[in-house]
């Protein structure tokens, strides 16, 4: 009984510290782009963060940005701007799990609860690395397989489908 209850206070400490982390990380990222705490987009990223957090999303957006850090660190390779829907989501482009050329392109926010009942989003990279990006997420411990052709990176509540872009 005791090995129980302190089993989930470690897992219950686990699990503040992810969120902890995940909130330092956004507002290094927001004040990375240049956005100040009195701005709106900072008040709306607290919003949607406090959203993903009551969806229990944390640690999959922490291994998102573990993999996209992976990528960038090894290959130089980030990826694709304003594709995919996280783009819509000021705490992913914060965490650079997407990105967006103009800040002023920032539509409507991500919906992460139907993100969660669609389950697998794409992410986009250039198709030259795509192929790399898969092969260093197999090596680096990422649950990794195919969906249709197309390799996916598997999180707990949302796979990511590891798409290409054609270079121009």
């Amino acid at each position: 009984m005791a090995k129980n209850k302190n089993q989930k206070r470690k897992d219950a400490i686990s699990l503040k510290n992810a969120q902890e982390t995940l909130r330092f990380q956004v507002q290094w990222g927001l004040k990375k782009l240049g956005v100040s705490e009195g701005e709106v987009i900072y008040k709306l990223s607290m919003v949607e963060l406090e959203h993903i957090t009551e969806l229990g999303l944390t640690q999959d957006l922490l291994n998102m940005k573990k993999l996209i850090d992976g990528v960038e660190q090894q290959f130089g390779a980030s990826v694709t701007p304003d594709k995919a829907p996280f783009a819509q989501s000021i705490v992913c482009i914060a965490l650079g799990i997407a990105r967006l050329n103009d800040m002023a392109n920032l539509g409507l926010p991500m919906n992460w609860a139907n993100a969660i009942t669609q389950k697998m989003l794409p992410i986009y990279f250039s198709d030259s690395v795509r192929n790399d990006v898969v092969a260093w997420a197999k090596q680096n411990g990422f649950n990794t397989s195919t969906y249709l052709g197309k390799p996916i990176a598997k999180f707990s509540h949302i796979y990511l489908i590891i798409d290409r872009t054609l270079e121009a």
